[in-house]
């Protein structure tokens, strides 16, 4: 695997990264403030759309021709 592979991994990788973050930091709050806090349904379609998104650069960037 030579670096501009890695590259393109880990680029693609990143909404799914941010997705896991949100979800990790709404977990958070729930458990220290559930009033405050967003429907788990809300927590879940925030990764899943970071998770689809990462899963479409990754087949969009390796379809390509260099």
């Amino acid at each position: 695997m030579n670096l501009k592979v890695v590259a393109k991994v880990f680029g693609s990788l990143i909404p799914a990264m941010i997705g896991t973050y949100l979800l990790v930091k709404d977990y958070i709050a729930a458990a220290n403030h559930p009033e405050w806090s967003v429907s788990p349904m809300v927590m879940w379609v925030k990764f899943g759309v970071g998770l689809i998104v990462s899963i479409i650069l990754l087949f969009v960037v390796f379809r390509q021709k260099n």
